[in-house]
């Protein structure tokens, strides 16, 4: 019987074209005002994809970083574009396990929740084993508190696991990474229509935190995105 995994990623083998500018700007408007990025800083993005988070990070002026994915089709359109010492075709654990090198900052975009929950923690493990001392581990995944959390998680039929802000703030601190901050994943507006977009979400959200504390009578952690943005440190 084939993989499931590998049917589901057999999308990646047809054509694309990939708007890395676009790209690499909606993330500017998710990340920059939350971390600090340098020539200096060694970065490592996991399953990379195409390289759509290579991209911010060529953007935000880090020369020293490294795309790994399971994907060779996937890491073919992204090494024509970033070369091929910068994108590497690899699972991510055996990548992880293997690494001489140490980063600054590991990144896994819509990735965690694709593995098992046995996979989950040795993955983690080994991300915080790679890193610096100080290192930061930057993730987004589906949040299972969010209004549409449930799209997020049954979006893709490789999806395994789900989180709620304090579940992964948990899984996290078992695993030696001690959360730092979480944020909804909303960007920072740049034109009057995302700015109309923003204040419509912000009305929703002032409503279903109402609605929250009237049952709890707490405000909750505020986070209610389909999905949500983690960064911890080592």
């Amino acid at each position: 019987m084939e993989d499931y995994r590998s049917l589901a990623y057999a999308r990646y083998t047809q054509p694309v074209e990939i708007n890395y500018t676009r790209y690499s700007d909606s993330y500017r408007r998710r990340v920059a005002s939350r971390l600090s990025f340098s020539p200096e800083m060694r970065c490592l993005d996991l399953a990379c994809g195409y390289g759509n988070f290579l991209a911010f990070l060529r953007s935000a002026g880090v020369v020293q970083y490294i795309g790994v994915d399971s994907s060779q089709a996937a890491v073919e359109v992204a090494q024509k574009e970033f070369g091929t010492d910068r994108v590497v075709c690899s699972d991510a654990i055996e990548y992880l396990k293997r690494s001489p090198r140490k980063f600054n900052l590991i990144s896994a975009l819509d990735f965690i929740e694709h593995v098992t929950k046995p996979e989950l923690f040795n993955l983690l493990r080994l991300i915080a084993n790679t890193l610096e001392p100080d290192g930061l581990f930057l993730l987004r995944t589906p949040n299972a508190n969010g209004l549409f959390g449930m799209a997020a998680r049954y979006n893709d039929i490789a999806h395994e696991i789900c989180f709620s802000p304090g579940a992964l703030s948990d899984v996290l601190a078992r695993s030696g990474l001690r959360t730092i901050g979480m944020w909804e994943d909303t960007a920072k507006p740049g034109s009057i229509l995302q700015l109309a977009h923003w204040v419509a979400w912000q009305s929703v959200r002032l409503i279903v935190r109402v609605v929250n504390a009237a049952e709890t009578g707490s405000w909750g952690d505020g986070v209610l995105t389909r999905n949500m943005w983690l960064v911890a440190r080592k």
